[in-house]
């Protein structure tokens, strides 16, 4: 049944439209600042010597890939999506990143490399639209050399933001997609013209327990942006509003058990 179901969300992440809708909703200019914000935060903590590799694990059109290849590193860009790694490949190419920047087709389910691996590898908002979500952070952990780091960006369910929309469209009833609650996280399935797309807010505990239990040590916890409500209103405005309050909160606050991105850091001891 799982492997149907991820055959399934597969079948329509290969879509290119898909890739296009997210680049479309996400790649604003107030995102932008945010992401270049929180690379430079994650690269202040993790210091990697100058040309250092980074994993780029489902790497998309390649954004983040070319903001670590921007500060100086190397970066393995994978993807099993045939379409955005041709996105990725113009989208790198168009920055010169080439020479910096390999790609390859590969899934998180199986990656097509031995273990230890990497020193870093980056997962940034991946691991929310995997079914078999465990088989992939049992991969992650796997490929990690020792005393190597993994980074996550995940979505948080226990935030104020996911509380909020949930309390909302149950008592509006006007939830459109099919709602999980599972120990993972809350899943919510949408079909697609005979495919499916799996969006999870995370349960923060249960990642960190699965990665601890593969051998890695969470040192950092920090927020993301604490709401996505830019998403969800039309006037720029408010759009505005939203960014800077998120821009407020992860530069001034931190505290990531309310914020709706959570950016967590592990490393796996020699």
């Amino acid at each position: 049944m799982a492997e149907s179901k991820s055959l399934l969300v597969q079948n329509l992440l290969a879509r290119p439209e898909m890739h296009c809708q997210w680049e479309s909703d996400y790649r604003t200019a107030d995102n932008e600042n945010f992401y270049e914000r929180a690379f430079d935060y994650v690269i202040s903590v993790l210091k990697p010597s100058p040309n250092s590799t980074f994993l780029d694990a489902g790497c998309g059109p390649a954004a983040h890939s070319v903001r670590l290849a921007r500060r100086g590193f190397k970066v393995h860009a994978i993807d099993f999506s045939q379409s955005a790694l041709g996105m990725a490949r113009d989208y790198v190419e168009s920055r010169g990143m080439a020479d910096r920047i390999t790609l390859q087709r590969s899934s998180l389910l199986e990656l097509s490399f031995p273990s230890s691996s990497f020193d870093y590898v980056l997962c940034w908002g991946v691991l929310m639209h995997v079914p078999e979500v465990e088989r992939a952070v049992a991969e992650l952990a796997r490929v990690v050399k020792p005393g190597g780091v993994l980074v996550v960006s995940e979505s948080n369910k226990f935030s104020l933001d996911a509380l909020a929309m949930r309390n909302l469209r149950r008592l509006l009833r006007k939830e459109k997609a099919t709602v999980k609650d599972k120990p993972q996280g809350v899943e919510y399935w949408k079909d697609k013209d005979g495919d499916a797309l799996v969006t999870r807010q995370a349960n923060i505990a249960w990642l960190i327990r699965g990665l601890e239990a593969r051998g890695l040590v969470l040192e950092r916890r920090v927020a993301g942006q604490f709401s996505e409500g830019y998403t969800r209103v039309s006037a720029a405005s408010l759009k505005k509003l939203v960014h800077q309050f998120n821009k407020f909160w992860f530069e001034q606050v931190k505290w990531a058990a309310p914020a709706f991105g959570n950016i967590l850091i592990f490393r796996k001891p020699q």
